[in-house]
C-alpha cells in the first residue's frame, strides 16, 4: 500500500511492477517496468510499436539491444511525472538528444535545444561552434540562430583556440 503523500509519485528506478505497469523494457539485462499507455503517448514510435502489427504489440518484455540501461533510466525519469522533475544537464543531454531522435519524442528535444541555447547565451557552453554542429545535426534551428549570433560575436582568436582546446 501507498503510504500517505506519495501516490502521485512513481518509482525511481522503474526495478519493480507497480501501478498497472503493463510492460517491462529490458536494457542491458535491467528490465524497466512501464506503462504502453505512458510511452505510447511521448513517443510514436512506441505508439506504433503497440498499436500496429509488430511482434512487441503483445509481448510482456521488449528488448532495447544497443541502449545502456542508465540512459535509458533518464529517459524514462524524464517521462514520468514526479515532484522532482528530472532537468536536462550538460551531462545527459547529448544521449536524450539521441534517444528523443529515435523514437521521436519532440518534447524532450524541445527541452535540451532550450538547455543548450540557455547555455550558449550565457557562455556556461564554452564551444559555440561544437552546439552549432549538434544544432546542425538535430536540425534545431533555434540553438542554430543562438550559436550563429554568439559566434558572431567571438573574436576569431576566441573560437579558434576554443576549437583547438576541446577535448578529442
Amino acid at each position: 500500500m501507498d503510504k500517505p503523500g506519495n501516490a502521485s509519485l512513481g518509482p525511481t528506478d522503474f526495478s519493480e511492477p507497480w501501478k498497472l505497469s503493463d510492460v517491462v523494457l529490458v536494457v542491458e539485462e535491467q528490465k524497466f517496468h512501464v506503462h504502453r499507455g505512458t510511452l505510447a503517448l511521448w513517443s510514436p514510435v512506441f505508439e506504433r510499436m503497440f498499436t500496429s502489427d509488430f511482434k512487441e504489440k503483445n509481448s510482456d518484455e521488449i528488448p532495447l539491444p544497443g541502449k545502456r540501461a542508465s540512459e535509458m533510466k533518464e529517459l524514462l525519469q524524464i517521462m514520468y511525472p514526479s515532484l522532482e522533475e528530472k532537468v536536462i544537464t550538460s551531462d545527459n543531454c547529448y544521449f536524450l538528444l539521441d534517444l528523443a531522435r529515435e523514437y521521436q519524442i519532440a518534447s524532450i528535444t524541445r527541452k535540451c535545444e532550450d538547455f543548450l541555447v540557455s547555455a550558449v547565451k550565457t557562455r556556461k557552453e564554452k564551444d559555440v561552434l561544437a552546439v552549432l554542429t549538434v544544432g546542425q545535426d538535430y536540425e534545431l534551428k533555434i540553438l542554430i540562430n543562438s550559436c550563429v549570433y554568439e559566434a558572431r560575436r567571438l573574436r576569431i582568436k576566441a573560437a579558434y583556440q576554443a576549437r583547438r582546446d576541446r577535448p578529442r
